[in-house]
């Protein structure tokens, strides 16, 4: 027996425990499945970590075993802009274990998919999911300048403190939830129901938030692609890896959102990948290119000289099923997309392609994704697609600009209409203006149809764009594309106020300002010789940043003269002149004075 005061102390110790494991566990305790805090870090490879020549023919440089600062559960490489795209392979371990397999890496586009992210700013490898480990080694084709290893850790294993937490909050949360209960179709319509879909929310996408909404393009075709890391994590890992290559593509690539608009794990769970709808032409950053007229399905894991499961075949086979339905789109034969170009692409922009609608990311792009094995598996997958035709009610819709050019600066109403196929309005739906910025469609403004079907929106274009109106489909109604349609921004070009008469020989200063500005302006000189004016001198007048400008001419004879500046259209601008200055050219008195 313990004497009362050591019961005392033990009782205390023990609820003392308690409290402590409890808040330990309270975040965990909820229905929904608990997730740890991501954690994104990174290092510069040290100098002199090269080891030398691979063992492995054509394996170009292997490092030393390096040991990350933390933990990590998926790694990736950058390098400098600039540099060549090396091959690249990983092998990771932990502490205590024995090093993985070489996973290879390809590299993505130096060019960013998405808007926003700052082309070649660097050259990016695929991220590859490697579960727990503490060391990395690396092989390169190439020796870039400027590599850095990217590390996430999302599974709250980062250090030991982190890791004990986890555990308690792991089987705390155990007995109040399950992921299973959360796998759920979500925005189904139109055709055969949607497959049963893991939505963002049960996958931890509130730790990768989009930074901006997304944009709507096409669904022509879907692409298959695979995610190139190791084939062996578990059905409870699964959503972890989804996480992180989305933590890698927002915080690392510096995209908008993770890239791929589905992801399917080889127990056959589908996952909602990119943020903006299930049921929504979402542009992704899939394949290069031809983002705005597919979506991307990516495959988790590395399918190169491994089959992929008959569950995901199967699963992907009910996802295309039901998705390219929703857009129009029947699920055999051909499409026909058009490139948009970059530097990963086969094809330059404005090449038309016919290609299956179930194809693989190297028909496309020069890389061998999906992998070897599973691209020959896709003559099984559109068998078990079949011929599904397209579901819903057709829609039309129709856009054009109230004036075909708009000052600097300014607004200019954008209309149109949006209609059954049959002619009948559709009305109270929501409808995007989208501009064509560099290779992409993106939204600059929403409207809502009236009652008779008519859309009015305001937009205020900076430079010269190609624009059109979509509208996304809703329940059984379809979405549709207009033709395109452009508007052209006028420069604002002002000239100062000058003489009006001076005498021949006399120095004559133009000064101006050009808003946006441009690296130069023509200045033009022309002479009166009867009824007309004839253009007797151009000249190129510099600008400075602010746009303004300052020109010179020297009259060579009496008579009357007049001049103007130009601002040349280009594919920023259209063209602009400023009004016509008059000016009296005298013979030359005593003192240089004009005549009058």
């Amino acid at each position: 027996m313990f004497p009362p005061v050591v019961k005392r102390s033990l009782a205390t110790a023990v609820l003392v425990c308690v409290l402590l494991l409890g808040a330990v566990a309270a975040p965990a305790l909820s229905l929904a499945p608990w997730r740890a805090e991501p954690v994104d870090f990174s290092v510069v490879a040290p100098a002199g970590a090269l080891l030398g020549e691979a063992t492995t023919r054509g394996a170009g440089v292997v490092s030393r075993p390096l040991r990350a600062p933390k933990r990590f559960n998926l790694v990736g490489l950058t390098w400098a802009q600039g540099e060549e795209q090396p091959g690249i392979a990983v092998r990771t371990r932990t502490d205590a274990g024995a090093w993985s397999r070489w996973a290879t890496l390809h590299a993505q586009p130096e060019d960013g998919p998405d808007p926003g992210t700052e082309p070649g700013a660097r050259g990016a490898s695929a991220p590859s999911w490697v579960g727990e480990a503490d060391w990395v080694q690396y092989r390169l084709t190439e020796r870039p300048r400027g590599l850095r290893l990217n590390f996430v850790n999302v599974r709250g294993s980062a250090t030991a403190a982190d890791r004990a937490r986890s555990a308690v909050r792991r089987v705390a949360n155990a007995g109040v939830s399950s992921i299973a209960g959360l796998a759920q179709a979500v925005g189904a319509r139109a055709g055969e129901p949607a497959p049963r879909i893991v939505p963002r929310s049960a996958w931890g996408a509130a730790d990768c938030p989009p930074r901006v909404a997304p944009d709507l393009g096409e669904v022509r075709a879907a692409f298959v692609h695979h995610t190139v890391n190791l084939n062996d994590y578990s059905r409870e890992e699964a959503a972890d890896v989804v996480l992180g290559i989305c933590r890698f593509h927002r915080n690392t690539n510096g995209w908008n959102d993770i890239g791929y608009n589905f992801l399917v794990d080889r127990f056959g769970t589908i996952y909602e990948g990119r943020a903006g709808g299930i049921d929504q032409a979402v542009v992704g950053a899939q394949a290069q290119g031809y983002n705005e007229q597919s979506t991307g399905i990516a495959n988790l894991g590395t399918f190169s000289s491994v089959r992929q499961s008959p569950q995901a075949l199967a699963a992907m086979a009910r996802l295309i099923r039901w998705k390219l339905p929703v857009h129009g789109m029947p699920t055999s034969g051909t499409a026909t997309l058009v490139s948009a170009g970059g530097s990963t692409n086969r094809y330059p922009a404005g090449r038309s392609l016919r290609l299956q609608r179930v194809i693989g990311h190297r028909d496309t792009g020069a890389t061998a994704c999906p992998g070897e094995a599973l691209y020959s598996q896709l003559p099984e997958l559109r068998r078990l697609v079949g011929n599904v035709a397209p579901s819903g009610v057709a829609t039309r819709v129709l856009g054009r600009v109230a004036s075909r050019t708009v000052p600097f600066g300014g607004t200019v109403p954008v209309a149109g209409t949006l209609t059954v196929s049959g002619g009948a309005p559709l009305a109270r739906q929501p409808v995007q203006v989208q501009a064509l910025i560099g290779r992409r469609w993106r939204a600059v403004a929403e409207a809502s149809t009236g009652n008779a079907g008519e859309i009015g929106a305001i937009i205020k274009p900076m430079r010269n764009r190609s624009l059109r109106l979509r509208y996304g489909g809703l329940g059984e109604l379809r979405a549709a594309t207009s033709p395109t349609f452009s508007v052209g921004v006028r420069p604002l070009l002002a000239l100062s106020p000058t003489v009006r008469a001076v005498a021949r020989g006399t120095r004559v200063v133009v000064r101006g300002r050009v808003r946006p500005r441009k690296a130069r302006v023509i200045q033009v000189l022309q002479r009166k010789r009867g009824a007309r004016f004839s253009t007797v001198a151009t000249y190129a007048v510099r600008t400075r940043r602010d746009g303004r400008f300052r020109g010179t001419f020297v009259p060579a004879r009496s008579g009357t003269y007049r001049f103007f500046i130009v601002a040349r259209g280009d594919r920023s601008t259209a063209r602009a002149a400023t009004r016509k200055l008059s000016l009296r050219v005298g013979r030359s008195r005593g003192g240089g004075a004009a005549a009058p």
